[in-house]
């Protein structure tokens, strides 16, 4: 799965409502009505020349050395 399809799936998933219920039973002990604050993943950047994944904090891609875009 490329770094598009997976970041699609994890967006999908934190913002499915079966998913948040599910969670805040476990969390919560089953407990009804009680919602779980779900804290969402920054969406992933990638190095337009080798497509390494990146934290989003370099300047120089770690795998081949390009200097990367600042937004």
């Amino acid at each position: 799965m490329n770094p598009e399809e997976t970041q699609k799936k994890i967006n999908e998933m934190q913002n499915s409502e079966k998913v948040k219920d599910l969670f805040s039973k476990v969390v919560s002990g089953r407990r009804k009505g009680y919602k779980t604050v779900i804290e969402k993943n920054k969406e992933f950047s990638k190095c337009m020349l080798c497509e390494k994944i990146l934290e989003g904090n370099e300047k120089f891609c770690p795998e081949c050395r390009e200097k990367l875009k600042e937004d």
